[in-house]
């Protein structure tokens, strides 16, 4: 059993990586720097691709930093992330207002009727997902019937929406369920709306860059790889050496994309930005490309070369 951690103060904690190869040119501000960010936030999220692999160099094995690696190399590593972070959660969300704007266009179309919703006829008729099925329907019949309450409300639109019309429809109601519901919600759909929805990304696509064909099951896999980028943007996670543990079947769209066969199966996050170019409006896509050029730019200029390689490696960008 490994000893317990024990709290060490500012000046301990940089004495500790010192005592690794670590080199702390200004410790007034890796003092600053520890204070604002949490030691654990910050080293142990983002030392590996500084550390000493090398058992020429490194013969024990032990937690030992590259020759040259500086406090400020981790910590650039560490804003380049938080920047990306920040940069991915904004085209996600975009990405999910899409969504939740065409599932409720598409399923409002075809079933018109009040409360079209809470009606499990309108859902695909397969029994293996009637247990999804009827949560969503609970998910939503439970945030209808809580605004109508007259005490307190979650989400006041809903109620001021209720009030006015005395009924409150998907297109309303999907803005305020989370990315994993409405991805869940488009899995029990049935097939044939499920297809219309992916072919409205499709002719979008198809439309500002060339002919395309996306599959309901691909649209499945590409919502399942922005779930998680989704949640680890918006909680301050590590992002940048994220990849899926088992990665999704989307060749034929590699295929289209022109990317090597694999690409965007594996959710790292080149994986990740290349999907968003399919859901987003080209002249956003260009916009987000180019800050993340810069990011990675930035990055370069920050980084010895070893380091870098290890961390576009861990993109994914450096396999492709």
């Amino acid at each position: 059993m490994k000893p317990m951690k024990v709290f060490a103060s500012h000046d301990e904690q940089i004495t500790i990586l010192q005592n690794r190869g670590l080199l702390v040119p200004d410790k007034a501000a890796a003092r600053r720097i520890l204070s604002r960010e949490n030691y654990y936030a910050l080293i142990d999220g983002y030392k590996e691709p500084f550390l000493e692999r090398d058992e020429r160099l490194n013969p024990y094995g032990r937690e030992q930093y590259q020759a040259g690696t500086e406090f400020g190399h981790i910590y650039a590593l560490y804003r380049f992330d938080r920047e990306l972070r920040m940069l991915m959660l904004n085209e996600l969300l975009k990405f999910e207002k899409n969504i939740k704007s065409k599932v409720a266009y598409r399923f409002s179309e075809k079933f018109k009727d009040m409360d079209s919703f809470l009606e499990p006829a309108n859902y695909s008729g397969e029994t293996d997902r009637h247990h999804e099925r009827d949560r969503i329907i609970s998910t939503l019949y439970n945030l209808i019937k809580s605004h109508k309450k007259r005490d307190r409300v979650k989400y006041p639109a809903i109620r001021e929406f209720f009030d006015k019309h005395r009924n409150v429809p998907l297109w309303v109601l999907v803005n305020f369920l989370s990315l994993g519901q409405i991805t869940n919600f488009y899995s029990v759909i049935d097939d044939e709306l499920r297809e219309r929805i992916a072919q409205d990304f499709a002719e979008e696509f198809s439309e500002e860059y060339e002919p395309l064909h996306l599959k309901a099951s691909e649209l499945d896999a590409l919502l399942r790889i922005a779930f998680p980028y989704r949640n680890k943007s918006a909680h301050e996670e590590v992002l940048y050496r994220y990849r899926l543990t088992h990665p999704e079947e989307l060749i034929d769209v590699d295929a289209m994309l022109r990317l090597p066969g694999g690409s965007l199966g594996k959710g790292t996050v080149y994986s990740m930005v290349s999907l968003l170019r399919l859901v987003l409006a080209k002249e956003e896509y260009e916009v987000f490309s180019a800050e993340l050029e810069r990011l990675m730019a930035e990055l370069k200029a920050a980084l010895p070369g070893r380091a870098y390689g290890v961390v576009m490696r861990d993109t994914g960008f450096r396999e492709n």
